[in-house]
């Protein structure tokens, strides 16, 4: 079973952090994502005002890539965002695989409109 959590304690922050690869910023906003209570994957963000940044993402070192796991993790990222009043976010991650987790979730250009994403009343072209 996966579970998704908002990481609320900064020394394990760091420490998923240290897993991930990820530099580990202590102002920015974190996600882990665990299956069968191991960690797997984790997003390190930020907001500021209605604007968000993604500034890391990807699964822990050693771990297998599971695709379907990290969109689910990048879409409940996504949606705390959009719940937080964020409208643009842009996928600015320093990752060699950036573009194509960037890509699979959504991202045009380093970025995405979220406004109605997650409410039905999606504003973009999602023919």
């Amino acid at each position: 079973m996966l579970i998704i959590k908002p990481i609320q304690d900064k020394s394990y922050q760091e420490e998923v952090c240290n897993q991930c690869g990820f530099k580990y910023e202590p102002l920015s906003f974190a996600y882990s994502e665990k299956e069968n209570e191991k960690l797997i994957a984790a997003c390190q963000f930020d907001i500021l005002g209605s604007n968000g940044t993604i500034s890391d993402f990807g699964m822990v070192k050693g771990v297998e890539e599971d695709i379907e796991a990290l969109i689910i993790l990048g879409r409940a990222v996504l949606n705390f965002m959009e719940l937080s009043g964020v409208e643009t976010c842009t996928f600015d991650s320093p990752s060699v695989d950036a573009p194509k987790y960037s890509k699979m979730l959504g991202f045009t250009d380093k970025k995405i409109c979220l406004k109605g994403l997650f409410d039905g009343k999606c504003n973009h072209n999602c023919k």
